[in-house]
């Protein structure tokens, strides 16, 4: 019953989404065979094969902007892309179902899809434990670059960290459960031993101090680029959707200059730090017309 209901709200949610012009039919598919995986993990075909966007929901299993709409608002409707869900709020540790039932199992299965697909280029992305996820599976997968927006850097198992948690009792369970990935609970320390190949944007929202501290965190780590907006709004994806500058992010042709094009379109309101490596440099900040930036296609 409870299979033969989810996919009756699936079909709304395609015939609710045909109508107002966001989704196609023909784009949805399976990644594989198992029903199981048909809810928790989605994947929308794309025109453009040659880039890859894997997705992870955050607390609220959304973006922050709605799922389709962030989509259609950052204008990668060309890119393949993997939705994930979180339906466990255990930071994917839990992973998304049966078969991805903790971090190394789901991200083995990433490795799989990865290699089907062939992308030339991968990009995870996440908003708050989604884009702790994000950070998590772009370290593991070796993505070209990873966008997190106001993410958690640190799940902490102790008794104030379960005290405090928005999900206490899902905290509880993580703190005496083995299927924990102890080695991804601690962003600094992960992002310390550098992968060699990914590039992370962590945005957030200069006035949220939570976010402001998580971020701190990682800031001096190997090629880390934080941007922090002229906001205090936990849902940042939100804030830069409305100053339209969402829409500029995810483009892979404007990765090496991001930093670049978030102080043009924010001034000197826009906190940037960036932190270089030997072998994957962060771009400087350098003035450049903006017309030489690729801008979303309308």
């Amino acid at each position: 019953m409870k299979l033969k209901r989810a996919r009756v709200w699936l079909a709304e949610l395609l015939d609710r989404g045909d109508r107002l012009g966001l989704v196609s039919r023909q784009r949805w598919i399976g990644m594989n065979k198992n029903t199981h995986a048909f809810l928790p993990i989605l994947c929308e075909r794309g025109t453009d094969e040659s880039v890859l966007i894997i997705a992870f929901s955050g607390g609220a299993q959304k973006l922050d902007v709605p799922v389709h709409e962030f989509f259609e608002t950052t204008k990668t409707l060309g890119y393949n892309r993997i939705l994930l869900w979180d339906r466990y709020y255990m930071y994917y540790h839990y992973g998304v179902d049966r078969d991805r039932r903790d971090w190394p199992s789901l991200l083995d299965y990433l490795k799989q899809e990865i290699a089907r697909l062939q992308p030339q280029k991968v990009l995870c992305v996440g908003t708050s434990s989604g884009g702790y996820a994000a950070i998590v599976a772009g370290h593991y997968l070796k993505a070209d670059f990873v966008h997190a927006f106001g993410p958690q850097t640190r799940i902490t198992l102790d008794r104030q960290g379960i005290r405090h948690a928005r999900h206490p009792v899902h905290r509880w369970r993580m703190s005496i459960s083995e299927r924990v990935y102890g080695e991804a609970l601690d962003l600094a320390s992960m992002l310390g031993r550098y992968n060699g190949k990914t590039r992370y944007f962590v945005h957030y929202g200069a006035g949220h101090e939570i976010d402001r501290h998580a971020v701190a965190r990682i800031a001096g780590m190997p090629a880390v680029t934080t941007l922090g907006y002229p906001c205090d709004a936990h849902a940042i994806a939100i804030f830069l959707a409305k100053k339209k500058f969402l829409g500029y992010v995810l483009v892979i042709e404007n990765q090496n200059r991001l930093a670049e094009m978030a102080r043009h379109h924010f001034g000197e309101k826009v906190r940037i730090t960036s932190q270089s490596t030997g072998s994957n440099p962060a771009p400087e900040l350098r003035n450049e017309d903006i017309s030489r930036l690729h801008l979303p296609t309308p």
